[in-house]
């Protein structure tokens, strides 16, 4: 994505939470963070439009008010529901064939190559040996992932898969050598600044970088995302 369609992404977002839960005007500092997590992690736009929609409709057939939808993080479970639709669909658009694998197929998949990867960065020695408590992470939660019931539902799933996966990114910038953690961080600072993040507060500031800055990390690492948010990918 170019800083134009980095910017544009954060303002579609802000119209769509805030127009349907009414108010307020702008994205609060969690809000920001959210969103910022969402366009590191490749979810296309159109994916959090729907979800959020999906979330807000849930909310009217509880009648609950809008205005009770305090955190766009709320909205992430239909937004990760939204995303693996969106593949799916693209999946069978490209193969000419309709999109017919079950959802439980897919998470039992996801978790399998989730555990595989964090399986190889345990036993790699020589990372092991500079990133210790990461290979120590990677290798228990590659465990906890095969005993993990895919038929569970995505939201259930997600509700442990989540903190790990945040628990992954903190490791990885903790361990990870400080030089390149400051490149990764400056160039996320940088790419913000020109999407026109720079005038956010310092506090929301630093932690869309360092959201951004795991990103890089993990990429960099050849790490995966665990949140069912990747699904498909």
């Amino acid at each position: 994505m170019s800083d134009e369609e980095i910017l544009r992404y954060f303002e579609r977002v802000e119209d769509i939470f805030c127009r349907q839960r009414g108010a307020p005007l702008l994205l609060s500092p969690l809000d920001f963070e959210k969103a910022a997590e969402w366009f590191a992690a490749g979810v296309p736009i159109e994916a959090v439009e729907e979800g959020v929609r999906a979330y807000f409709a849930r909310l009217a057939a509880r009648k609950v008010p809008p205005r009770r939808a305090v955190c766009l993080s709320f909205a992430e479970p239909q937004v990760a529901e939204a995303l693996d639709s969106l593949r799916a669909a693209s999946a069978g658009r490209s193969t000419g064939e309709p999109p017919g694998e079950p959802v439980g197929a897919r998470i039992a998949r996801f978790l399998e190559s989730r555990a595989s990867a964090l399986e190889a960065f345990a036993a790699d020695s020589e990372r092991g040996g500079l990133m210790p408590v990461l290979a120590r992470f990677c290798g228990e939660t590659s465990a906890r992932l095969k005993e993990m019931e895919p038929q569970l539902g995505m939201v259930q799933l997600e509700k442990t898969l989540a903190p790990l996966d945040e628990e992954l990114g903190r490791l990885v910038l903790l361990e990870s050598p400080a030089g390149e953690v400051a490149r990764w961080r400056n160039e996320s600072r940088a790419r913000l600044k020109e999407a026109g993040g720079g005038s956010l507060e310092k506090e929301v500031l630093d932690k869309t970088v360092e959201r951004l800055a795991r990103q890089a990390a993990l990429n960099h690492f050849g790490l995966p995302r665990l949140s069912l948010l990747f699904l498909g990918t």
